[in-house]
């Protein structure tokens, strides 16, 4: 999971008692969190990322009993003591560069990472997590430019392989000589699967380089943007798709929600990958990724920087860049879309007329979505869908036309008070999907009601081969005869975008050169 960072000059990780705005967010001294939490460190499970479990422990240890911290730290220190112990080094650097600390004798020293290992761990497993380590080094800080870890210039990476028979690893920081410095725990079955141990380095050395930036990115990007990370150094191992599912089969969870203790809320963060490959393919690469976490070194909050915030200080519209976004997720229309699982359906179509409503067991939280499948063939003409929803929120509601496993064309309700109606002109043999979100960053629920009609059109006869629309003669949107039927999103007008596939083909709406948003609508 994910990990708290550091800001950039080796500011203090949080606890329990410092940090208002973490203590605001974690109720450091709430008895049933504290007994989750344990839970959590006595069943780990075999293969996961425990980098925010060990920093909602930081964040509670303070109010944990001296029996509690002695447990957790007897179960996850490397060295059974305290976890959040200074390391005990010299506040000089060694000689040679080295580790600022170490724990057990068997160990092997790379270009950047000192690994070691205890009595009954695999030399070999070393090894192999050495040399996965030294190529994400390479990827992502010599590749992508990430910033080194913390103290590198100094010292070596720590990373450490415990002989418990769990595949479970984190990323935290000790602090050695003045600086907060990254090191890595794992237990010795992570190279079970010698595939899994690898896609766990990049992971785990993303977190490591995220404590260099700023402890602002909600959790859910923490997680998220190592998950991604994972592609990037080791394209052929795809292990991060079986992630995405956290997110495709919950879709209506809030964006920022973050748990440990809620199952579908855990693997929901880890699942929000799908918005790093997103930027990645439609919004800059992964350049665009890596310029979230440089923008929120000057954010000093905690754990509170939403998604929201994030796009928009990068002068690329929010609103178009999330209405985009999910459309793209109806098909997983992504490069690797093979990989990515299917999202799950709210309701289906398959009869014109219908209507439906939202459902209390996956009514959308805030920036979740319900996905409606309406079925292709169901009869030609305008499909047109009236929605209305909780007049508390502001809506997102698109009708998303598909072909050939890709987003052909989108059309935007319009209607004010969570209210109006969408028009998807020339509705025939294609599928669509109604996609719903309430655009607020709050993770209550919000109910919602729709009704879908096909209204029969003979076109006028104009020569151009356009498809009428009510109010556009020409069908098009502006009216040239071109036939595009068009949504520009960047101006939230018309009512049917053209988009393409992900191979970089130009998009109307969803491929926006950064910065160069025409019009941005302020909240």
């Amino acid at each position: 999971m994910l990990l708290f960072v550091a800001l950039a000059h080796a500011v203090a990780p949080p606890t329990s008692a410092s940090g208002a705005a973490a203590a605001a967010q974690l109720p450091v001294d709430d008895a049933a969190i504290h007994a989750q939490l344990l839970d959590e460190v006595d069943h780990p499970g075999m293969k996961l990322c425990l980098t925010e479990v060990v920093e909602q422990l930081r964040l509670h240890w303070d109010h944990l009993s001296v029996a509690d911290r002695a447990h957790v730290s007897a179960v996850l220190a490397p060295d059974g003591k305290d976890m959040f112990a200074p390391a005990p080094a010299a506040a000089a650097p060694p000689p040679a560069k080295d580790s600022c600390w170490s724990e057990y004798d068997n160990r092997l020293v790379g270009e950047h990472f000192a690994v070691e290992w205890e009595e009954g761990v695999d030399a070999d497993d070393a090894q192999q997590f050495l040399d996965d380590l030294e190529t994400s080094w390479s990827v992502e800080v010599d590749g992508l430019g990430w910033a080194p870890f913390d103290g590198s210039d100094s010292y070596l990476m720590l990373v450490e392989i415990q002989n418990k028979r769990t595949g479970g690893a984190y990323t935290t920081v000790k602090s050695c000589g003045g600086q907060y410095i990254p090191y890595i725990v794992s237990g010795k079955d992570s190279w079970d699967d010698p595939d899994w141990g690898a896609s766990m380095a990049p992971h785990e050395f993303n977190h490591a380089l995220q404590f260099g930036y700023s402890y602002a990115p909600e959790f859910w990007w923490w997680e998220a943007t190592a998950t991604y990370m994972e592609d990037n150094v080791f394209p052929d191992i795809n292990y991060w798709g079986d992630y995405v599912a956290g997110y495709t089969q919950n879709p209506h969870i809030a964006l920022s929600a973050s748990s440990q203790q809620d199952q579908d809320i855990f693997w929901h963060m880890y699942g929000l990958a799908i918005f790093g490959f997103y930027l990645d393919n439609y919004q800059g690469g992964p350049d665009t990724v890596l310029a979230t976490w440089e923008d929120a070194r000057k954010d000093h909050g905690q754990y509170n920087k939403s998604a929201h915030e994030m796009v928009d200080d990068l002068n690329v519209d929010w609103d178009t860049v999330y209405a985009d976004w999910i459309a793209r997720n109806t098909v997983m229309d992504y490069d690797q879309q093979r990989y990515f699982p299917e999202i799950a359906i709210h309701d289906q179509v398959r009869a014109l007329p219908n209507d439906g409503s939202s459902d209390r067991s996956d009514e959308p939280e805030g920036y979740g979505q319900n996905y409606i499948f309406i079925n292709g063939g169901l009869g030609t003409g305008d499909l047109v869908v009236h929605f209305t929803g909780n007049d508390k929120v502001e809506w997102s509601v698109q009708l998303v036309e598909v072909e050939n496993s890709r987003v052909s064309r989108v059309a935007a309700m319009v209607g004010t008070n969570g209210a109006g109606d969408i028009t998807l002109t020339g509705y025939g043999d294609n599928d669509v999907y109604l996609v719903v979100s309430p655009l607020t960053a709050d993770d209550s629920g919000y109910d919602y009601e729709w009704s879908a009609e096909l209204i029969s059109v003979d076109p006028p006869d104009t020569g151009s081969g356009d498809t009428a629309n009510p109010g556009d003669p020409a069908g098009d949107g502006n009216g040239d005869g071109s036939g595009n039927d068009g949504l520009d999103l960047s101006t939230g007008a018309g009512c049917g975008c053209t988009t393409g596939g992900s191979d970089g083909a130009a998009v109307a709406g969803g491929l926006l050169a950064m910065g160069a948003i025409a019009r941005r609508r302020k909240r």
